[in-house]
């Protein structure tokens, strides 16, 4: 077993190397280092099984070498942190950096190198015999791991060419010129290796040169030269044909643009999981071509899509008019449904600006902490994946209903006495419980006749109107933002009874609830 010390006290160096070979002659110590740079430069250069490192050295510390040596394309070592006890708080930044083992310097015993030493030869045992299985493996796993091969960025052109040679070697002669990319999904339960294994037996069948392999979890890449009598979207729908006949499954596949040369791949992968995303995002099993895709409207005049109306929506923000632009916004989400040219990211994308426009306008008021609270997880579901459109309107419907509650309970404030802003602010938050003028009245230590008559005055409405226009106006949020039920939606919008709700909502909106709903 070949092992290398990197300490820069020089008795412990000493001492590590004498506890080691005092325990089997096989047990060899080719090199010590008094920094992390040194070790670095001579793993590069030989084999190395076991590394025992310090942590505080000169130059290039533990930490920095471990890491270092965890991103080197050699065969890894078994990594040993020697640690002082105060240093022992290194512990999780040495795991992160791959040290397979941390242990203080007192315990640099015979006995204690012995156990460390037989958990290193364990540990090099088990990573052998992967790399032979995957030397020697499944067709699956080597094509898994030329596919990487061919992706990887920093992959140089000589080792390009010796992963083609071993394509050549295996029957498959892929060339450069003309490569196109598909990424392929499957709906429904997990098939294994059988999606790979109709993908080769098709290429075969119709003498094409390609290499399909599965990377990611549910994603199947395929890498081909296309063939003259046989271009991509012929080819593409051919294999879902057979995919999804086989399988009995649905099938979404995304194709890149042709290209020459492998060194433009990974630009070709983000390609094809785009077009692919956008078969799933619209709910469209089938093909899809990454040049299909477009922003740009048919206007003619190279405008990109809703960017009219768009302007119209944050012009109608920026009034405070949230139901002109809440609307809007339904329009074009509903538009889109029919715009299949459409990347996913470019939809998102107005949904984000829409309520981009909506925080910002939140933001010009005092808001309460909770008020604050709820305009940041709006925010930070900007970051999330949404996989279908429905998803994303059901995000961007609720995030629109909240930020247009907390920008029109602030507006509405600034209109009136200081009594009638406390009675509104009090039934916006409170209108799921029971609410009486009375209740209100007391609220603001006056007389109950005397505030029906003010807040009439100042709001053009009666107390109880304006109480069932905010229940009224939440259940209609309910209806489009969540499945539940008619008996739900009226408990948690502040109304007795299903029946009571219903009719008032048939009144003031011209439909039931369950008409409504469905009409969204």
């Amino acid at each position: 077993m070949r092992i290398i010390i990197v300490e820069d006290e020089a008795v412990t160096r000493r001492w590590v190397r004498k506890k080691i070979e005092e325990l089997d002659i096989n047990y060899h110590v080719t090199g010590e280092f008094v920094n992390g740079k040194q070790a670095l430069e001579y793993c590069r250069e030989h084999e190395v099984e076991v590394v025992f490192t310090d942590i505080r050295m000169a130059v290039m510390d533990g930490l920095e070498f471990l890491d270092r040596l965890k991103n080197e394309r050699i065969a890894q070592p078994y990594k040993v942190i020697l640690s002082a006890y105060d240093e022992f708080h290194y512990a999780r930044q040495a795991i992160k950096a791959g040290a397979n083992e941390f242990i203080l310097k007192p315990e640099i015993t015979k006995e204690g190198m012995k156990t460390t030493l037989e958990e290193a030869k364990r540990f090099l045992e088990k990573s052998r015999t992967k790399d032979s299985k995957a030397a020697c493996g499944s067709e699956p796993e080597r094509r898994r791991i030329t596919m990487e091969k061919l992706l990887e960025t920093g992959t140089t052109e000589q080792q390009r060419e010796e992963v083609l040679r071993g394509l050549e070697n295996r029957g498959i002669a892929l060339k450069e010129e003309g490569i196109v990319l598909l990424s392929i999904s499957l709906s429904g339960e997990e098939k294994g290796d059988a999606a790979l294994e109709v993908a080769e037996l098709f290429m075969q069948e119709e003498h094409i040169s390609g290499i399909c392999a599965s990377i990611e979890e549910g994603e199947y890449l395929l890498l081909y030269n296309p063939s003259l009598h046989m271009d991509r979207e012929v080819f593409s729908g051919k294999l879902e044909a057979l995919l999804r006949h086989n399988l009995g499954t649905e099938v979404y596949i995304g194709i890149s643009v042709k290209k020459d040369g492998f060194h433009h791949l990974r630009d070709m992968l983000r390609q094809a999981r785009m077009a692919r995303e956008n078969r799933t995002f619209f709910r469209l099993p089938g093909i899809w071509r990454y040049d299909a895709m477009t922003v740009n409207s048919d206007s003619g005049h190279g405008d990109l899509y809703y960017a009219v109306e768009m302007r119209e929506i944050l012009a109608a923000v920026e009034k405070n008019d949230f139901e002109s632009a809440e609307e809007k916004m339904k329009g074009i989400l509903a538009d889109i449904e029919g715009r299949i040219v459409l990347p996913p990211a470019y939809v998102k994308a107005l949904c984000i600006e829409i309520l981009s426009s909506c925080i910002r306008k939140a933001r010009t008021y005092a808001l309460t902490a909770a008020e604050v609270e709820e305009v940041r997880r709006t925010e930070m579901m900007f970051c999330e994946r949404f996989r279908t459109l429905q998803d994303l309107k059901n995000w961007t419907y609720a995030g629109m209903a909240e930020l247009r509650r907390i920008c029109e309970i602030k507006s509405s404030l600034n209109q009136y006495s200081g009594p009638v802003r406390d009675i509104i602010g009090y039934v916006k938050q409170n209108y799921t419980q029971k609410i009486s003028l009375e209740q209100v009245s007391s609220l603001v230590h006056l007389n109950k006749s005397y505030v029906s008559v003010l807040f009439k005055k100042e709001t053009g409405e009666k107390f109880s109107d304006f109480l069932l226009r905010v229940r009224l106006e939440e259940s209609r949020r309910l209806l489009g933002a969540t499945r539940k039920s008619i008996q739900e939606i009226a408990g948690m919008a502040g109304f007795p009874d299903a029946a009571y709700f219903s009719r008032a909502f048939k009144e003031r909106y011209g439909k039931s609830p369950m008409e409504y709903r469905k009409g969204i």
